[in-house]
């Protein structure tokens, strides 16, 4: 698996987790833990690509094969 790949699952699994857990003690209708657990795993996932990338951790070539 590349650099990419293994940071996209890694980016999902932590957005995810982090996610549902404040999707979870937030509360409310299941429609609101849904929502909140969504945003708030979009954010995380992207804020840990977005500081990989900034750290230099991963580099990003596409090519036009998109690798």
């Amino acid at each position: 698996m590349g650099e990419a790949n293994t940071l996209a699952v890694l980016a999902g699994g932590v957005g995810g987790s982090v996610g549902a857990f404040v999707g979870v003690a937030i509360g409310g209708n299941p429609v609101r833990v849904t929502l909140t657990t969504l945003v708030v795993a979009l954010a995380v996932g992207t804020a840990v690509v977005a500081s990989a990338v900034i750290a230099g951790d991963v580099e990003f070539f596409v090519d036009a094969d998109g690798e």
